[in-house]
């Protein structure tokens, strides 16, 4: 079984002779690139908890194989305790303390105070988020680490806008990190899905502000542009290698030769569409609007904007 989750995670291969995106073969533990097929790391090891729970060994649908409990997170400091938890036996009207109380132990984490009640929170929402947007691990513990800060900072704000916070703290890693996702494609793992695009800004905008004066990675967030998007725009269009060297080389060009005053995500959307177009591709701007999540009218007017230069960027 292949993972994709290190999909924008680039390691030089030896054969292409610079740094490609990986693939993970969880059967093997093999670390492969996508392009010339060669093993770049052989018996990845997970470093996950190793015990497990059998409960219903006969099998069904409510089977139970989850994990005895998680791998330890370097992030928390809390310790692990036990606690006697009584029941009330549902067969009696008894109190949940009295005689026919049924006692039921756990091991939780010691989260004796809000604020580690808070990380550990989200620390599990921040997770969830990168699991389902394909983020490297990298990205997730650098989340985590400025979820943590804004914590220690007191700057966590409390109700509906957690998610916010969390989709906030995983924009600034991604941005640190060279791999920047857009506010659009945040919003899409929060509850409230596109209408939280404004909250994870705001978010993003309130944590440099309360972490600025640490000065450390939080704020070496770095210009985003329009190559940053291109490679992962083309894959979701599922463009082929030589549309995928037209656009690159085209952004390049661009970007040393031109001042386009629009956002880096339209700027990638237009060129994408001019390779297709001149490709013959058969993909309309509807099917580039949904690979980039760039309006069809946005893209149309970047379009419009970047026509004139046609020869400069395609030569």
């Amino acid at each position: 079984m292949f993972s994709s989750a290190a999909a924008d995670e680039r390691v030089y291969c030896p054969d292409c002779r610079r740094p490609t995106e990986v693939v993970l073969d969880h059967s093997t533990g093999d670390t492969i690139c996508t392009e010339c097929a060669l093993v770049l790391d052989a018996h990845f090891i997970d470093e996950g908890s190793e015990w497990r729970s059998f409960n219903d060994d006969a099998g069904g649908d409510d089977r139970d194989p989850s994990r005895v409990g998680s791998s330890g997170d370097p992030f928390l400091d809390a310790k692990l305790s036990t606690v006697i938890n009584y029941s009330k036996n549902p067969n009696t009207k008894s109190s949940a303390t009295g005689a026919n109380a049924l006692p039921r132990m756990s091991v939780p984490f010691d989260a004796g105070s809000a604020s580690d009640k808070i990380l550990v929170e989200g620390f599990r929402g921040i997770s969830d988020m990168a699991d389902r947007l394909g983020l490297v691990a990298t990205i997730r513990d650098q989340a985590k680490e400025t979820f943590k800060k804004l914590d220690d900072a007191k700057g966590c704000p409390r109700g509906r806008n957690k998610d916010a916070v969390y989709a906030a703290c995983l924009y600034i890693a991604c941005r640190n990190l060279g791999m920047p996702r857009t506010y659009k494609e945040l919003a899409t793992v929060t509850a409230d899905g596109a209408a939280s695009r404004k909250d994870i800004g705001k978010m993003s905008s309130l944590i440099k502000r309360l972490l600025g004066e640490e000065g450390g990675q939080v704020l070496d967030m770095g210009v985003v542009r329009a190559s940053d998007y291109l490679r992962r725009f083309c894959s979701r269009l599922g463009l082929g290698n030589h549309e995928v060297r037209d656009a690159g080389e085209a952004v390049r060009r661009l970007e040393e030769g031109l001042d386009v005053r629009r956002n880096p995500e339209s700027i990638a959307a237009a060129i994408i569409y001019m390779v297709v177009q001149r490709a013959g591709a058969g993909k309309s701007v509807k099917d580039v609007s949904v690979a980039t999540g760039v309006a069809e009218g946005t893209i149309k007017e970047a379009h419009k904007d970047l026509t004139p230069h046609t020869q400069m960027l395609f030569g």
